[in-house]
């Protein structure tokens, strides 16, 4: 009997270490978080991120397959024939010589040929021979200046630039956002009750090729300074699962109220991009990165700041009364479409 129980603890333990590696559900928080600082983490764009660049990534690799392999190439030599034309272009631009001289050969022989119509009229030099030549190739090398300005481009529709996410400073207690245009949507944190108070948000955003699904994190922020409420849709791009939005939130929750939550254990410096979902490395793999300016957003939210703390706690929690309310109208449309919006 000993025996039998010691083996099956170590059958336990061997499921709950290969749980871990392959069916833990916080291992997929990283792909939606990442750390910024030992006070802040940040939860990734969704639409401008990874869908826009899966879908412009889809867009590039349909057009490398008409254009490689149509329009007169084939399997086993693609794009020879775009290839061919650019070596033309590129002679014709900067070595001119080496695509007229031939034909001069064949001016000279055919001039040397008595009986020809060539031969019956007076001899050009080399120089007026190509002048018809260089006048019409004149413009070239502005042709090859647009191919780079064209592969320069869709080098940056492949590696199109990450927009900056919301962030969640718990030294501060802010939720904040910084959007692509510089400015910054500010909202608090309040003392107690719930840490997700000063923000609206639905787990059943609009989700592209969702399937009739939504899974889309969509986040609202009244930003407390310019009185603006602004709007985006977070997390990974495809969506891990369908309870991926909620694990967010319980993730910020715990970041609020937690010295050290379990999901950091599984969150790193950066978002993760490679895993076993190869959807979601095709659509934020390779991503450049839009600057983010710390000083510009530390100045900010100390602004907003100033301004909270002149406020009565009354009027702060007439603040937040007025979010709770806006968050029970979101929560009651979600349930009339029989979609709980509820997170605990």
């Amino acid at each position: 009997m000993a025996e039998q129980q010691e083996n099956k603890d170590w059958l336990d333990k061997l499921g709950e270490f290969f749980s871990k590696i392959f069916i833990n559900p916080n291992k997929d928080i990283a792909y939606s978080i990442r750390k910024r600082g030992n006070d802040e983490i940040e939860i990734r764009d969704s639409i401008f991120d990874g869908y826009a660049r899966g879908f412009i990534r889809f867009i590039l690799f349909v057009g490398f397959l008409i254009v490689g392999f149509g329009g007169g190439n084939s399997l086993n030599k693609p794009f020879a024939s775009q290839i061919n034309d650019f070596k033309i272009t590129f002679a014709r631009a900067y070595n001119p010589d080496e695509r007229i001289m031939p034909i001069y050969k064949d001016y000279l022989e055919m001039y040397n040929t008595p009986g020809t119509l060539t031969s019956q009229k007076p001899l050009m030099s080399y120089e007026e021979y190509s002048k018809p030549y260089l006048d019409r190739w004149k413009y070239k090398k502005v042709h090859i200046y647009l191919y780079g300005v064209f592969f320069t481009f869709i080098l940056f529709l492949f590696f199109l630039p990450r927009p900056r996410g919301f962030r969640v400073n718990r030294k501060k207690r802010v939720i904040y956002w910084q959007t692509i245009f510089g400015s910054h949507a500010i909202a608090f944190v309040p003392e107690q009750g719930d840490p997700l108070g000063g923000i609206n948000h639905s787990r059943f955003g609009l989700y592209a090729f969702g399937s009739h699904e939504r899974f889309s994190l969509q986040v609202w922020i009244d930003d407390y300074l310019s009185k603006r409420r602004v709007t985006a849709l977070f997390g990974v791009y495809p969506s891990p699962s369908s309870e991926h939005n909620a694990q967010i939130l319980r993730a910020i929750r715990a970041y609020l109220t937690e010295d050290n939550p379990e999901f950091l254990k599984y969150v790193g410096r950066d978002f993760k991009n490679f895993g076993l979902k190869f959807n979601i490395a095709l659509c934020n793999a390779f991503a450049l990165r839009v600057p983010f300016s710390r000083k510009k957003a530390d100045r900010a939210i100390e602004l907003a700041l100033t301004e909270w703390n002149k406020k009565t706690p009354n009027q702060k929690q007439g603040w937040f009364n007025e979010r709770r309310a806006t968050q029970k109208i979101i929560n009651e449309r979600h349930l009339r479409e029989e979609l709980d919006n509820e997170v605990k």
